[in-house]
């Protein structure tokens, strides 16, 4: 493999997987944050942002549309195989990132890894 187009490849993982964490974490740090000011219980909120915040980090991640898996299917009707395997790293990455900011929340909140 090319050592640009390595170093390309991990510069975008990289980039996507921070996206995709930062927007789960900081929104449920935010809105436990909004919980404390509204009197709710801040770390049930959390818990329950950082679930639905996950399928948002992916998409913030990967652009705010679904721009990655329309190009997958351009390419597969292309025969073009090579920038679907890309795109998949990339859309790998993005949930990786949200997954780790969903577990972060929970075992901040719970003090256990599940």
């Amino acid at each position: 493999m090319n050592k640009i187009l390595l170093e390309y490849l991990i510069t975008k993982m990289t980039a996507y997987f921070f996206v995709a964490f930062g927007i789960v974490l900081g929104g449920a740090i935010l809105g436990g944050m909004a919980a404390l000011l509204t009197r709710q219980p801040p770390f049930h909120v959390m818990y329950e942002l950082a679930i639905k915040l996950k399928i948002w980090g992916m998409i913030g991640a990967l652009g705010g549309t679904f721009d990655s898996f329309m190009q997958i299917e351009r390419i597969f009707a292309d025969g073009n195989m090579s920038p679907v395997i890309k795109q998949i790293i990339f859309i790998v990455s993005a949930f990786v990132g949200a997954d780790t900011g969903t577990r972060l929340i929970h075992w901040l909140v719970h003090g256990e890894i599940r």
